[in-house]
């Protein structure tokens, strides 16, 4: 699929529908935590972006009937998919709360695995952003908003896929049910143990508590030392800026994006973004020690 283009809703007027697809995300990441395998990074909680359903849907629950859940974005249905992605059953958040939509899903999941009776589930733990969806809040739709946001997701998605296919070292492009972004990580160096050492990360956010808006980030680790941060000795970038409060990381922020143009203007410059961003960053790792 082509890239979408951009800016039908003002990316800095997507915080109100970020936040409900964020909470709706809980209950896959809840379904991961109860029914799948644990891992040291928690990607059994993940996502990926299913593209023919528009919507994050989480791994395989395994069985002799294995299903995934689904959050198709645009209007917040919670749906249950067999393995050959076939919607088995729906349910429209709007209007529900979020412990009726992890009640659905558990139910979904122990009818169509008979498994016999629904099995609660267990999120994973860590805190999201206040909102009232935490007390008892009802999901709402904001129809213009949300169906800006899988657009976001679904270039995001194509271009981090591509990406990762010709970057060596570069893992999965998955969606991370904490902080909301999809990313994906590349691996420069390990240790004895196989531990990674030296990684990029490369992705994006719909949108956090401190940037009100979607925004790229290409960031830098090394497990050796921190790496230079100083504003004057960072490389030039193609488009975007470093951040450098806490972390150092270069920033596309998505009203930038939005206004290179049309979608192939938009394409153009994350791609330039992206290519100086992350040479950017491997040049910080390789750099001698100050």
């Amino acid at each position: 699929m082509d890239w979408q283009e951009l800016g039908a809703v003002d990316p800095r007027g997507l915080a109100g529908a970020r936040a409900q697809a964020h909470w709706a995300a809980q209950a896959i990441a809840a379904a991961g935590e109860t029914y799948l395998a644990h891992v040291p990074d928690t990607s059994h909680t993940a996502m990926s972006w299913d593209a023919p359903l528009s919507a994050l849907a989480g791994l395989a629950i395994p069985g002799a009937l294995p299903c995934r859940v689904a959050l198709r974005v645009r209007d917040l249905m919670l749906l249950l998919v067999d393995a050959g992605g076939r919607e088995i059953a729906r349910a429209a958040l709007a209007g529900r709360t979020l412990a009726e939509a992890s009640a659905w899903t558990a139910r979904a999941i122990g009818l169509h695995t008979r498994s016999g009776a629904s099995r609660p589930l267990v999120h994973p733990g860590y805190e999201l952003p206040a909102h009232p969806l935490a007390s008892g809040g009802r999901f709402e739709l904001e129809p213009g908003a949300q169906a800006e946001l899988p657009r976001w997701f679904a270039n995001a998605d194509r271009e981090l896929r591509a990406f990762a296919a010709r970057t060596p070292g570069a893992g999965p492009v998955l969606c991370w049910p904490h902080h909301f972004d999809i990313a994906t990580l590349v691996v420069l160096e390990v240790d004895a143990a196989g531990e990674a050492t030296r990684t990029i990360g490369a992705g994006l956010s719909p949108g956090d508590e401190s940037i009100g808006e979607p925004y790229w980030y290409v960031n830098h680790w090394d497990a050796a030392r921190v790496a230079e941060s100083e504003p004057g000795k960072l490389p030039a970038l193609a488009a975007g800026e470093w951040f450098t409060d806490g972390w150092t990381g270069a920033l596309l922020l998505g009203s930038e994006l939005v206004a290179a143009g049309p979608a192939a203007a938009q394409q153009a410059m994350l791609r330039a973004y992206l290519a100086s961003a992350v040479e950017a960053s491997r040049r910080l790792l390789t750099a001698p020690s100050p």
